[in-house]
């Protein structure tokens, strides 16, 4: 596995042929070339390539290839000038259908609630005597609490509350 200086210069490799690093570091890369068999073999391939590349024949250009490249290049400037006026709106849309659903998600909690929420009568004589007993116990805890109220008052020595004593 090569050292992660080597990782380096091989990415700066072709900036470096070029000449296009500032002279500090294309000095590192050239130091670094004189001691490392690896990146040197790999510098003298890039540099090979680039050679065979340059005297390759450029394939014959179609007629009418520059204009067509020309008028892609301004739709796709054209398209992405449409998309960046319709962002707004599109954001505009996803923030009006979140409040939309959350405005619905409620107004459906608040319908089932209020139509879950109200009490029918008993129907038959169990259900009545059952809603009677449920009352009692309600009743009694609260007689309870207010029993515990009345002992703390009791207790602390308060006096009567009403009468602000």
């Amino acid at each position: 596995m090569s050292p992660p200086v080597c990782h380096w210069v091989q990415s700066v490799l072709a900036a470096y042929l070029a000449g296009e690093l500032k002279p500090s570091t294309a000095d590192a890369v050239r130091r670094h070339l004189a001691r490392c068999d690896e990146c040197r073999k790999y510098a003298t391939e890039l540099e090979e390539t680039w050679n065979l590349l340059d005297e390759a024949p450029l394939p014959p250009v179609r007629p009418g290839f520059t204009e067509r490249m020309m008028a892609r290049v301004v739709e796709e400037k054209e398209l992405r000038a449409l998309e960046a006026r319709m962002r707004p709106n599109r954001i505009l849309r996803q923030v009006a259908a979140s409040v939309l659903g959350v405005a619905a998600g409620l107004l459906i909690g608040l319908a089932l609630y209020t139509w879950t929420g109200q009490l029918r009568e008993p129907r038959s004589p169990i259900e009545r005597e059952v809603s009677r007993s449920i009352t009692f116990l309600e009743d009694a805890d609260l007689l309870d609490e207010i029993a515990v109220i009345e002992a703390i008052d009791r207790l602390t020595g308060s006096t009567d509350r009403a009468s602000g004593a």
